[in-house]
């Protein structure tokens, strides 16, 4: 009996991909490091004197997630190392880049600072500890290649705020919002529905109205409400059910 050693790797693989994927399920991110509580202090090399806190909320194959917490500091970045996308939860931000306007960026404030960023940099929380929701992609893209707009982008209340959105005829809105070289930001909204899910990437998704059900392949049930920041990782399987009051409305961020 002549045996194919290439079939039976071939079904182990599949084996162990499958296990893997029904062992996958969402992560809603932890809310009290969100709020600030549990940082860690961590010793900058080149500024040991300054206090800086963080703490890794989750980090997957394609997008790392922390937050990140300074005293009153000022920098000056040439060529800034990746895209990053910011939800600012106290203390603000002036941007001063080399070449165009300066920008504030407040407490509240979405914002994307671009891969190959040159200005400076300055955070200001008085005589407090600002913190933020910080968002990059886990490995570095080309490092010769940097943003055609190298300006910081303000995500407007006005456009989250939905009052704009027109539903297509399959119920759905997507609008990218920002498509950088490492992160692609984007608004979703849709009529309250359920469909399948899989997810080809790790997706951070913040939920702006409604409540949203993941339901995985083994069964589990978890349920996500207004405001909660959760992730679905690379390879889930199951479906997603939405609900609100007419429209159910979300960001997502992920790798480009």
């Amino acid at each position: 009996m002549k045996i194919n050693l290439t079939a039976i790797v071939l079904v182990l693989v599949l084996a162990i991909v499958n296990a893997q994927n029904t062992n996958l399920a969402p992560i809603l991110l932890d809310k009290s490091v969100l709020s600030g509580v549990g940082l860690q202090k961590i010793e900058l090399k080149a500024e040991p004197e300054k206090d800086f806190y963080q703490k890794q909320l989750y980090q997957g194959e394609d997008i790392s997630i922390y937050v990140v917490s300074t005293e009153t500091w000022n920098n000056d970045f040439k060529n800034f190392w990746f895209d990053e996308f910011i939800y600012m939860y106290h203390g603000e931000a002036i941007i001063k880049p080399q070449k165009g306007r300066t920008q504030l960026f407040h407490s509240g404030d979405y914002f994307f600072a671009p891969k190959g960023y040159t200005g400076e940099w300055e955070i200001k929380a008085g005589n407090h500890l600002h913190y933020e929701l910080s968002v990059i992609t886990t490995r570095r893209a080309d490092s010769t290649i940097k943003s055609k707009n190298l300006e910081h982008l303000l995500f407007h209340k006005s456009l989250l705020s939905g009052a704009q959105i027109e539903l297509d005829s399959n119920g759905k809105y997507i609008k990218t919002l920002k498509q950088g070289v490492e992160l692609t930001i984007n608004l979703k909204a849709e009529k309250p529905s359920t469909q399948d899910l899989k997810s080809s990437k790790d997706t951070l998704v913040q939920l702006l109205s409604g409540q949203i059900t993941i339901t995985a392949i083994d069964g589990t049930k978890q349920t996500f409400y207004s405001n909660d920041f959760f992730v679905l990782p690379k390879g889930l399987l199951g479906s997603w059910k939405s609900d609100g009051h007419g429209l159910v409305k979300y960001l997502t961020i992920e790798k480009t």
